[in-house]
């Protein structure tokens, strides 16, 4: 939907910056970023992953999995991917008897990673306050807040392929044998300094499973191409250092796709902001289904990637606010949005409310206080009842109208709405993105109570959220004609 925009006039101007590149969403799902919405080790669940080097040169990732309250830092370290190589790891409870022990990365992938274990245990560190660089943040200190979240992988660099690095991080051919590499001889910083500006080619995916009910989500990563037009060097290895060599701003420039599919090109100061445009939707379309006769249950994941770096105030004490409302505080950063429900009957939930009007009708209002969202969708929510899919604990739980249908949540709305301003034409127009950035998608399980002994009985989906974008533009100021 598009809102207050006065384009006719600007049309050409804000439909280009040029033919380089820029960060964008990529419908194709490769690129050189790649962002993971949720993770998980409630409810008995793990969470499998997978990423891939679809390129013909190797590759130097940065892994990082964020807790889901405020995006705070549960683990990171380095991956390095051969030519066509994929890296496979599992999240599990470090003690899946006990729901609040906290969570562990498992693999027994050969490529080289930073560190020989094979297991990494989350950390604390990121927000109960023991480290100087992550003051404590209001949230919950405890291990169990790690239990589930979202993850990134960000490509620094690809790997020079003449290097001694590229032999090292690859397969060998010995006697019509294939030997893994010898990850033993990778020096970090000297494989660092191999590094070559990256190209695409990244793809990846997760899964969440519950093996013992025969539960199954999967969904593919959200792909941003374009991310970086230089060698990236940790600690420089977050989304917030999208560059673009393009940029007339020394920053970043986002390609968005509007609603019709045409691209509308825009040049940030901050790499951040570039990354939360190429991200941003003023409302998100998902269906539910919550049939009783069916044993079903649903939950949407709503997770914003960027929002700590506007709201995390203890980290980014400069950083503004906008496109969100409150900084983190006391274990919340509230997004408020407006919703309503239809059913397959095109009945929408406001005429259920004038129907039977009640309190109940005060969850189409929902807060969104997290960087990752679980929309539970349950008759008489309690708020501290876990979501019925997920088990998650970071609920923005809505009360159904009907029993299946869908659901438009609007997220520019509120006191003048969300939005991110700084994006500006190479004509120097001003445009204003109206919502907010987020992926995530929808997951619904179904139990068959009729299914004969010794038959399967749960059936799980899941479907990415469909969006729009809204968007406004405020012209150049006027040159000043100089005299002659």
């Amino acid at each position: 939907m598009i809102r207050n925009c006065a384009i006719p006039a600007a049309l050409g101007a804000l439909l280009s910056i040029g033919p380089a590149a820029a960060v964008s969403l990529n419908p194709k799902g490769l690129g050189q970023a790649l962002i993971y919405p949720y993770y998980t080790v409630n409810n008995h669940q793990d969470t499998l992953l997978s990423v891939i080097n679809t390129g013909n040169t190797g590759k130097a990732l940065k892994v990082r999995f964020l807790e889901g309250y405020n995006g705070r830092p549960a683990l990171d370290f380095l991956v390095f991917l051969a030519p066509l190589d994929t890296w496979v790891a599992a999240v599990s409870a470090v003690d899946p008897a006990d729901p609040t022990s906290g969570a562990k990365l498992v693999t027994n992938d050969n490529s080289c990673i930073d560190g020989s274990n094979k297991e990494k245990t989350f950390v604390t560190y990121g927000f109960d306050g023991q480290s100087p660089g992550f003051p404590a943040d209001g949230g919950p200190q405890d291990i169990a807040r790690v239990r589930e979240g979202y993850f990134e992988i960000v490509t620094l660099g690809d790997v020079d392929p003449a290097s001694d690095t590229s032999e090292i991080i690859s397969p060998s051919y010995q006697s019509g044998q294939i030997l893994p590499p010898d990850c033993s001889r990778l020096n970090v910083d000297a494989a660092l300094a191999d590094l070559i500006p990256p190209n695409d080619g990244l793809m990846g995916s997760a899964m969440i499973v519950n093996a013992g009910d025969g539960i199954f989500y999967s969904y593919n990563a959200s792909a941003l191409t374009g991310f970086t037009d230089r060698v990236l060097m940790p600690p420089e290895d977050t989304l917030a250092q999208a560059n673009s060599a393009a940029s007339r701003r020394h920053g970043a420039v986002a390609t968005i796709s509007t609603n019709d599919g045409s691209p509308l090109t825009l040049d940030y100061d901050r790499g951040i902001d570039a990354v939360s445009a190429a991200l941003m939707a003023d409302t998100l379309y998902n269906e539910f289904l919550t049939a009783s006769s069916m044993g079903a249950n649903t939950d949407w994941v709503v997770t914003f990637p960027t929002k700590a770096f506007y709201v995390d105030k203890q980290t980014y004490p400069s950083s503004t606010t906008a496109p969100f409302f409150e900084p983190f505080t006391d274990g919340r950063s509230r997004a408020t949005t407006s919703a309503t429900q239809y059913d397959r009957k095109s009945q929408s939930s406001p005429e259920a409310c004038e129907a039977v009007p009640g309190p109940s009708c005060l969850a189409f209002r929902p807060f969104f206080e997290h960087q990752v969202n679980v929309v539970g969708f349950l008759p008489n929510p309690d708020a501290r009842a876990p979501s019925g899919v997920l088990g998650s604990h970071l609920t923005a739980h809505v009360e159904p109208f009907w029993e299946e249908g869908w659901m438009r949540v609007d997220l520019a709305t509120h006191d003048g709405g969300h939005a991110l301003s700084g994006g500006r034409t190479l004509d120097g127009a001003n445009v204003q993105l109206n919502g907010l950035p987020v992926v995530g998608f929808m997951a619904y399980n179904v139990i068959n109570t009729q299914a004969q002994p010794g038959k399967l009985s749960n059936y799980s989906g899941t479907f990415e959220h469909r969006s729009t974008i809204d968007f406004s533009e405020t012209a150049a100021p006027a040159q000043k004609q100089t005299a002659r």
